[in-house]
């Protein structure tokens, strides 16, 4: 199987697990060996992703003048509470992507 036949134009993790022609005589590994292969990649990018995310809070929230300056430049380009944010919004404020 290659990617194109699982419906997608980019080769993924899964689709070279699944093509045999890529196995070098191994042969594909069957489901309960592709599930977990998909809780090692959660894992791992939800565990990133957290330390990431906690210690950047950790950082912002113990510094007044980031956070007072990160807080005027989201609310000025969200100023309904309840808006959803758009990430092609957020990428383009300069203060929180020197931030980041």
């Amino acid at each position: 199987m290659n990617a194109g036949k699982l419906g997608t134009t980019r080769p993924t993790i899964f689709s070279e697990l699944l093509d045999p022609e890529k196995q070098d005589g191994w042969p594909v590994p069957p489901a309960h060996e592709l599930k977990d292969e998909v809780y090692s990649i959660l894992a791992a990018a939800a565990d990133t992703t957290g330390n990431a995310m906690t210690v950047a809070c950790y950082k912002v929230i113990g510094n007044q003048d980031i956070y007072s300056a990160l807080r005027k430049e989201l609310h000025a380009a969200f100023p309904d509470p309840d808006a959803k944010l758009n990430f092609a919004t957020l990428e383009r404020l300069p203060y929180l992507v020197r931030c980041a």
